[in-house]
């Protein structure tokens, strides 16, 4: 078993869709593959603007919704089967209601609550689920849509939910492990034991698939994109960057923690747990070897895999003759950031205790 991910630029447009296709026949022509989508290529961010347009009173948020809805009919009308369109299309037509009623509230209420926004956003991978599974149906691969609420366990932290890791295998084991067809699932959203619509932080559709991989016991996750695997160092930055045939772990936690977007940093853990390999390859460029990553990595490229740079990065100082000797004044200052929210990506400290630097 695999678990291939297509992110939204992977499934941006009907002729993408159709080469995801090609990809995943490909790969389940050599085994069982379960495959994971984001949301159409912009379309989680069309449901954020229209959400804050509803509840702002701001902008054409309607029309905003019959555009993401035009974009998900005309997908359907090039990559299904011609007597499957009828249902498909109704399907759309149902979310598309659906999501009118929660954005009519929204603007009601002149609120949108996190655990409205989850709801939401959540119908972005619900609708290219079904047009992805339709799209493998018509290249002969046979494929059901499966929503992820009923495979991943969260609790209620809306908008950036922490998954129950024990009842997710249970329900994922119990659920795919012996489905006939291939599984298309909703990367990104999840449910709580109540049936809550979560969603687990933007990009998490990879970390979806991680857990599915570990769930299963997969021989590999590979999440596809637009890029040949993760890169050296920011090709916007460098011109002459180029992908990493191999790296660890803990490398690309630490490259995607420091501004490689390529993979989202908590999809590494469930993988690396069981040492299952993850791959990141390119779905416009199957032939590309992509990236490797595994517990240890001899790529034979040097001892350095790349450099990633963070923007925008405040760097505060706290002084002051008052904190010397003083017990627990590093305590205070990260408990009251925490409770803000706020990570810190760096801290120093000097030794005479008289300042703490961080970031």
């Amino acid at each position: 078993m695999k678990v291939l991910k297509f992110g939204g630029s992977s499934v941006a447009t009907a002729e993408r869709i159709r080469q995801v296709a090609a990809v995943v026949g490909e790969a389940s022509r050599q085994g069982r593959v379960a495959v994971v989508v984001s949301a159409l290529g912009g379309v989680t961010d069309g449901l954020l603007k229209a959400s804050e347009e509803a509840s702002q009173k701001s902008g054409d948020f309607a029309g905003r919704l019959a555009e993401i809805v035009r974009r998900h009919h005309e997908a359907l009308q090039e990559v299904a089967r011609p007597e499957e369109l009828p249902a498909e299309r109704d399907k759309v037509l149902k979310a598309a209601q659906e999501l009118e009623d929660l954005l009519q509230g929204c603007s009601l209420l002149q609120e949108a609550s996190p655990r409205t926004v989850d709801r939401i956003v959540s119908y972005g991978e619900r609708l290219s689920s079904g047009i992805v599974a339709a799209a493998l149906r018509a290249a002969g691969v046979e494929a059901e849509a499966v929503d992820a609420r009923r495979l991943i366990v969260t609790d209620a932290t809306f908008g950036n939910a922490q998954v129950d890791h024990e009842r997710t295998r249970e329900r994922v084991r119990s659920a795919l492990a012996d489905l006939a067809a291939t599984p298309v699932v909703t990367g990104f959203i999840a449910a709580t034991e109540e049936g809550e619509t979560t969603t687990l932080g933007r990009g998490g559709s990879d970390y979806t698939a991680s857990l599915l991989g570990a769930a299963l016991d997969a021989e590999a996750v590979e999440l596809w994109t637009d890029v040949d695997g993760v890169m050296n160092a920011d090709p916007r930055l460098v011109s002459d960057a180029r992908p990493v045939s191999a790296m660890s772990y803990i490398e690309l936690m630490e490259m995607s923690h420091f501004g490689a977007k390529v993979v989202y940093p908590p999809s590494v853990h469930p993988t690396r747990r069981l040492g299952i390999p993850l791959w990141i390859k390119n779905t416009f460029r199957p032939e590309a070897p992509g990236t490797r990553v595994t517990a240890t990595a001899e790529s034979g490229e040097g001892p350095v895999r790349g450099i990633a740079s963070i923007a925008s990065v405040a760097l505060l100082r706290l002084e002051g003759d008052g904190m010397v000797g003083v017990p627990g004044i590093a305590g205070r200052l990260f408990t009251a950031l925490a409770r803000q929210g706020v990570s810190i990506i760096l801290i120093t400290q000097a030794s005479s205790e008289h300042s703490i630097c961080f970031a």
